[in-house]
């Protein structure tokens, strides 16, 4: 009996701990309202990549270390399509988050996107030089910078996107999941790819 309770014992010290330390695992969750579904490209086709241009791969900046120790660097991903119509919570690193996330956009511009390169036809290339959570003070500050290359025909045009939020925090990561979804949605809906392709046309 008392081997028993000894065991008992240890297995509950053991799933205690367990629970405690996934519990203190930060998370940063990102939530993207995605734009309604135009045709306002229809018929248009594009090749579509992402690289990732940083030179410090990292998303927790130093204010914000001590707040997220052992993050995983994985992102919890969710798309809303209205006030209330959320998607199920995908987790994606930092390269499929950017891919996966573009690709919808484009596609709800009426695009289609072309699993390689294709004479004629156009290229957009999204490269990313910064996107970082960091946290100065009492203020959350989420960072994105990244370049749009629209490639047709030999022609190039290029636009620098690089957008910031700040939110005080109160408490918890709340307001930082906040400040970096802001960021990112804005980020991502200005690319303005009808005008990509009215500009290089001229």
């Amino acid at each position: 009996m008392r081997l028993f309770f000894s065991y008992f014992k240890f297995v509950l010290s053991l799933s205690i701990g367990i629970f405690i330390a996934c519990a203190t695992i930060p998370t940063l969750n990102v939530t993207y309202q995605t734009i309604p579904k135009s045709n306002i490209l229809e018929g248009k086709e594009i090749y579509f990549r992402f690289i990732d241009k940083r030179s410090d791969k990292d998303i927790i900046g130093k204010g914000a270390k001590e707040i997220y120790k052992n993050f995983s660097g994985n992102i919890n991903f969710i798309v809303l399509k209205g006030k209330e119509d959320k998607s199920p919570v995908k987790i994606y690193d930092v390269e499929a988050l950017f891919k996966n996330t573009f690709a919808n956009y484009l596609e709800k511009m009426g695009l289609k996107l072309l699993p390689e390169p294709k004479a004629g036809i156009p290229e957009l290339v999204i490269k990313l030089y910064d996107f970082v959570l960091d946290l100065s003070g009492h203020r959350w500050i989420a960072r994105i910078n990244y370049e749009a290359e629209f490639i047709q025909d030999g022609n190039v045009l290029t636009r620098k996107f690089k957008g910031e939020a700040e939110k005080y925090r109160i408490s918890g990561l709340t307001q930082a999941h906040q400040a970096m979804s802001e960021t990112f949605t804005d980020m991502v809906n200005k690319l303005d790819v009808r005008g990509l392709f009215a500009d290089i046309s001229d």
